[in-house]
């Protein structure tokens, strides 16, 4: 199969894996709503908590084929000369052809990486999750979209994401589809709730700040790993996701006592199994399952695909309301939700031009190399 050909099903698979990440996203957020609402278990650090506990399991087959394969490889080397040789001479070669945005990280690398990354992402899930006890599954979606405006500012200033004119366009339109159906949930939101208009506004408003605060450190963690990672072939996803896991629950569990002290969430484990049931398999699935999937994505597209992919959760919540709340959407709604998933297409349609001719400018490179090698060689 030809190199393009690779790069580009390469593509389409992260597609796929986002499209996953959407769905569940969207289900995941429905169920948060309803543990702190409904049910009356409004603990969102906890649900957070317990959520990035599940990462640590992917440590777990790690450790164990970690240990075997050193085991393995020890021997080889040990017990033959010629291949310790060969493999001394080809680590000489891949040196010199290899650069340092395609060689592998480390463990040691991995390491680093999840501690730089573990804070910014619990605190931008913590957040996102907390919104949903103060405010409906749509606005939380709505303002989470608005990360596409960090993702591009902040991609930008490190050289991750270049800002064209239909990039541009493309997150203007999805801006303006969010401002729509904010507009509308804002204008149906006080015929939904209690009467009393100060409790409404100042739920509604640490709602809004909450999400606002999640879409601001998802595009700095997004950005940051792509700079750091740039490839998913670089790094091992369940090791990172491992060690994730590892430092959240190592670094976080102090914050428990902070909080009941303060009296912002107190201390207390789910007191029925229908609790239990759903936040396991929220933590398992919307989490475990999910992140995976959106780093493959991120990794395999970019940032700013994601992350305005990720915005396809509107349309998608949307159909959740109407279909299990009863929710009927405004006009401003609608056009808003078909705004959003404008800007999605036209901007994989900007990226997919963008790989072309990256590739084609790769493969004008290659012959004017092999030219140059072999007047040297003569």
């Amino acid at each position: 199969m030809a190199e393009s050909d690779l790069s580009k099903h390469r593509y389409y698979g992260g597609i796929f894996a986002l499209l996953g990440v959407v769905f569940i996203w969207v289900t995941s957020s429905f169920a948060m709503n309803s543990i702190f609402g409904e049910l009356q278990y409004n603990k969102p650090f906890l649900v957070t908590y317990l959520n990035t506990a599940t990462f640590s399991f992917y440590l777990i087959p790690f450790l164990f084929k970690n240990s075997k394969k050193k085991n393995e490889e020890t021997i080889k080397i040990l017990n033959t000369t010629e291949t310790r040789l060969q493999f001394s001479e080809l680590e000489s070669r891949s040196h010199l052809s290899i650069n340092n945005n395609t060689t592998k990280l480390s463990t040691m690398e991995t390491i680093k990486l999840s501690f730089a990354f573990c804070i910014l992402w619990f605190f931008a899930n913590y957040t996102t999750n907390a919104s949903l006890a103060y405010t409906s599954v749509g606005s939380s979606t709505i303002l989470a979209s608005m990360s596409g405006l960090f993702t591009l500012g902040i991609g930008a200033m490190f050289n991750v994401e270049k800002i064209t004119l239909i990039k541009l366009i493309s997150v203007c339109v999805s801006f303006i589809g969010v401002i729509l159906v904010s507009y509308s949930d804002q204008k149906t939101y006080p015929t939904e709730q209690d009467p009393t208009i100060t409790t409404n506004i100042s739920s509604a408003l640490i709602g809004d700040i909450l999400a606002l605060l999640g879409a601001v450190f998802y595009g700095c963690y997004t950005t940051m790993l792509k700079v750091r990672i740039g490839d998913e072939d670089r790094i091992d996803m369940p090791l990172f996701f491992g060690f994730v896991g590892a430092f959240n629950l190592l670094l976080l569990w102090p914050v428990f006592p902070l909080l009941d002290w303060l009296g912002i969430e107190t201390f207390q484990l789910p007191f029925t199994s229908t609790l239990w049931f759903m936040v396991l398999l929220n933590a398992f699935i919307g989490t475990f399952l999910s992140d995976y999937l959106w780093l493959l994505a991120m990794l395999m597209t970019s940032p700013l695909v994601v992350t305005l992919g990720i915005s396809l959760t509107i349309p998608l919540a949307l159909f959740g309301d109407i279909v299990f709340k009863g929710f009927i959407p405004q006009p401003h709604y609608i056009i808003g939700a078909l705004l959003v998933v404008i800007g999605f297409v036209t901007v994989n349609i900007a990226a997919l031009k963008e790989r072309k001719q990256e590739q084609e400018q790769q493969q004008q490179q290659i012959p004017d190399q092999n030219i140059s090698t072999n007047y040297q060689s003569i």
